[in-house]
């Protein structure tokens, strides 16, 4: 089949009616016969699958044709230059259809056809009206240009610098953008804008953006309202994603709450636009954020970019003032309010004037992802000491970063703190123990430091923490100065609590008790590890495959457990420990009984309980019409643990989500391929 040629009338305007009906089932038949005769040779598979998509993102233009206006004269034009000759496939498909195998010679003479088909195809697609709506649409599964959105710097070498041409920025595509964007409220185009930092195609995790949110002002923490800032943030989730600008990312159909998001290429590319254009960041022609700040109150930290440097000078400073003093004005430091790594990996702070830095807010170094091989790490911990000038710091993230030892008092001279991520640093030794001066901290996180063996004291009085991960408990001696978990009970506003542990016989019957006196806790997780293989050996058998990387995330140096005794396990019936409890997760729990606080009657309000790893038999023992009221149930490594589906659901009657992985004991769960069940 030949593609109607329009080339003997160049003025004509093709209509929709002809588009649709004629010159589109030709074009996507030259496309399924391109893509048959590549598919015959292994070496232009690539090829191959880019006709595919050619053909795929052809079928949604033809789907979207339904009740576009003023789109003939535009659209006519471009379907012209498919048609014209140089560029139709006609000729080579007519000289392949004799032949059963493609040549290479024939094979690269697609090649150059294929550019221009790209490029003309993406065009197209701008074309298209609400781009929020249809390059997001879940009904369209039709969503590729023709480009593998997996590689990025592919991504941006085949749309040619889209973020800032003159093509994109005319487009109806970014122009509607525009109006979503301008539909937005103040507070939610801020917190979009934030977005546009990301590398493409990357999925961000919502607690990165909140802490980011909150450092900055976005979000504030409510004062005396009934809304709390993650339920204000998830409404700014909601409304970007019912615009269609971003897109939440599940995890095994989890009916949870979404905990990342990410942002389509072409989306993001206008976003990056919008924030160029408004001075929210500063980016290069390739659309990479920057660290100067002539134009914005933000900097970023990039791999192979200038370091970060208060003032940049080239030659006499006064003569610099004199020749264009309000550029020299417009990168003072002190109006810095966000430093953020984007993927640096050695930041140099050699010339930093930290003293200058006095209104930064959000000083994010760490790594915002989860990919612990990108490896971030500083030369020296000098720069700690200017910190002390950083007075209006709210967020302050040094996850992930080696070769820091220990935390220096400077710290606790951040009278503004908020948030303090220390999460994954490794080489992490030594908290400060002035701490307790940091009194708007609400969130302390410590998880992953492996090597800090004490708490200090000053924990107990941050009378503001909401949420605490990484606390250690340990075997405590006479002159122990730790801070206790008792300690913690001081603590009443503590909703979130993470704790990691070498005591076998953790929590005791006076924990148990301190427990109930954190009256805001809601979500508790409990780690156990570093534990002695050979005072465990007696009665039970060492942890099975698959825990044993779990039980490394405590230092085995720790001191070793102490047997629990008889006396020490006697608890009352009636006592209630974890009364408000809604989440639970317990990790490497060394017994195979499961302690005699795991019932139903003493965790009335749980939602959530995860268990993963151990060498655990049973889920407790729970009276006859003592039943749980948990919705998701998450089971991982238990290779000890027997129950077949009909008794969970008999102790589990409210379960909507079950997910279990390596638990080989666990017999008829009508689990899908990933391990998950889901109520009918």
């Amino acid at each position: 089949m030949s593609t109607p040629n329009s080339s003997e009338n160049p003025n004509e305007i093709l209509s929709l009616e002809r588009i649709r009906e004629t010159i589109i089932p030709s074009l996507l038949d030259q496309f399924s016969r391109a893509k048959y005769f590549l598919s015959t040779s292994q070496s232009h598979s690539e090829m191959a699958n880019q006709f595919e998509k050619l053909r795929k993102d052809l079928t949604y233009i033809e789907h979207a044709f339904t009740g576009l206006k003023n789109f003939d004269e535009s659209a006519s034009n471009l379907f012209k230059i498919l048609q014209q000759p140089q560029h139709s496939l006609s000729h080579l498909l007519d000289q392949l259809s004799t032949r059963s195998r493609i040549l290479d010679s024939q094979a690269k003479q697609f090649q150059p056809k294929l550019r221009v088909l790209n490029e003309t195809i993406i065009k197209l697609k701008l074309l298209l009206p609400s781009p929020h709506k249809l390059l997001l649409s879940k009904e369209n599964s039709v969503l590729s240009t023709g480009i593998d959105f997996h590689h990025p710097n592919k991504v941006l070498d085949k749309l040619s610098g889209l973020h800032f041409s003159k093509v994109f920025e005319e487009s109806p595509a970014y122009k509607e953008f525009q109006v979503v964007y301008n539909s937005l409220r103040v507070t939610t185009k801020l917190c979009l804008l934030c977005f546009a930092v990301f590398p493409v195609n990357e999925v961000v995790k919502k607690r990165v953006l909140i802490q980011w949110w909150v450092g900055e002002g976005f979000v504030n923490p409510p004062v005396g309202g009934k809304e709390t800032v993650l339920e204000i943030a998830d409404g700014i989730f909601e409304e970007l994603t019912k615009k269609g600008c971003v897109e939440p990312v599940n995890k095994k159909r989890r009916p949870s709450v979404v905990h990342s998001f990410k942002m389509h290429p072409i989306i993001r590319s206008a976003v990056i636009g919008i924030a160029k254009e408004v001075g929210f960041y500063d980016f290069d022609n390739k659309g990479n954020p920057t660290t100067e700040f002539s134009w914005s109150r933000r900097a970023c930290l990039m791999d192979g970019s200038l370091p970060l440097m208060p003032v940049r000078t080239h030659g006499d400073p006064e003569n610099l003032q004199r020749k264009d003093p309000e550029n020299l004005q417009r990168r003072d430091p002190e109006n810095l309010q966000t430093i953020f790594n984007v993927n640096e990996s050695y930041p140099d702070f050699s010339k930093v004037e930290w003293s200058k830095l006095r209104n930064v807010n959000v000083l994010y170094l760490g790594r915002w992802h989860n990919r612990a091989k990108h490896h971030i790490e500083v030369d020296d911990t000098e720069f700690f000491q200017g910190l002390q000038y950083m007075v209006n710091l709210i967020f302050f993230s040094l996850r992930g970063i080696s070769r820091i030892m220990e935390l220096p008092d400077s710290v606790c001279k951040l009278v503004s703190l908020r948030i303090l991520d220390l999460s994954a640093c490794h080489n992490l030794e030594v908290l400060p123990e002035k701490i307790g001066l940091l009194k708007k901290l609400t969130h302390l996180d410590m998880s992953e430091c492996y090597l800090l063996e004490r708490m200090p004291k000053g924990i107990a009085l941050l009378s503001e923490l909401q949420v605490l991960k990484g606390f250690i408990i340990h075997e405590y001696h006479k002159n122990d100065t730790s801070c206790t978990l008792q300690d913690l009970s001081a603590l009443q506003k503590l909703m979130k609590l993470t704790i990691s542990t070498s005591r076998e016989d953790f929590p005791s019957k006076e924990e148990l008790i301190d427990f109930q006196h954190l009256k805001s806790l809601r979500k508790l997780t409990i780690v156990w590890g570093g534990l002695s293989i050979q005072a465990n050996a007696a009665q039970e058998p060492v942890a099975p495959t698959g825990t044993k990387t779990h039980m490394g995330r405590v230092p085995s140096r720790l001191p070793t457990v102490k047997k629990m005794t008889t006396a020490t396990t006697m608890i009352k019936e009636s006592q209630e420990y974890f009364k408000e409890l809604e989440k639970l997760d317990l990790q490497c729990y060394p017994r195979m009984t499961a302690p005699s606080w795991l019932v139903p009657r003493r965790l009335k309000s749980l939602k959530m309980l995860y268990i993963r790893g151990g060498p655990l038999r049973n889920l407790g023992h729970a009276e006859e019409n003592d039943k749980w009221t948990v919705e998701i149930l998450r089971l991982k490594f238990l290779s000890e643990l027997k129950m077949d589906w009909n008794e969970l659901q008999m102790s589990f009657p409210c379960l909507t989500y079950v997910e279990k992985f390596r638990c080989p004991r666990l017999t008829f769960f009508p689990c899908d391929e990933s391990g998950v069940c889901l109520k009918p």
